[in-house]
């Protein structure tokens, strides 16, 4: 699959990038998109060593950088091969 779109940020074309690599993956076809975007870290719980604390709260992501993103899906991605 191929993106092309001339206004993306390049941020977002890694991102993009980065969710398809996950999502070709054999066994994800069975996640829910929101279970893709939460196992990646790109939402993440309020409280992460103690989600139930915060009562499952997601925290706001709205103020982090793309690049802060970028380096959570990466270090999940490790994380899971």
């Amino acid at each position: 699959m191929t993106i092309k779109n001339l206004n993306m940020k390049p941020e977002h074309k890694i991102i993009i990038d980065l969710l398809t690599e996950f999502l070709e993956r054999p066994n994800v076809e069975y996640l829910r998109f929101g279970q893709v975007l939460f196992n990646l870290g790109i939402n993440e719980f309020v409280d992460q060593t103690n989600p139930e604390k915060e009562n499952f709260h997601l925290r706001d992501i709205h103020n982090d950088s793309d690049y802060q993103i970028i380096k959570r899906i990466k270090n999940n991605l490790k994380e899971e091969k």
